[in-house]
């Protein structure tokens, strides 16, 4: 079933005001809490619903401090990525300048 006020379907309107009063409270939620946060944004949400928490006064600081800590920073990993994303292309430009292309 769909909410047509809020786009979102019926039955994710719970979840959806489940992950509204974690932002609210955050910082000062449990690590399960901070855990469930972190796999809605990755896993479940929808670009609509997390445009619609951003756009809810009542929890702005707790969900830009949410997302400052948790969603917008880089990983090792990404770093990693990065760093050999780079090094490919300069091995490729390398390659090319040498062939006098």
């Amino acid at each position: 079933m769909h909410n047509a006020d809020s786009g979102i379907a019926t039955g994710d309107v719970d979840r959806f005001d489940q992950v509204e009063t974690l932002l609210g409270r955050y910082p000062a939620i449990s690590e399960d809490e901070l855990n469930d946060l972190k796999h809605w944004f990755r896993k479940e949400s929808s670009a609509f619903e997390v445009a619609s928490l951003a756009s809810k006064e009542a929890i702005t600081s707790g969900y830009a401090a949410f997302r400052r800590d948790h969603i917008d920073v880089f990983s090792f990993s990404d770093i990693g990525k990065g760093l050999i994303a780079v090094a490919a292309l300069i091995a490729v430009v390398g390659g090319l300048w040498l062939l006098g292309v």
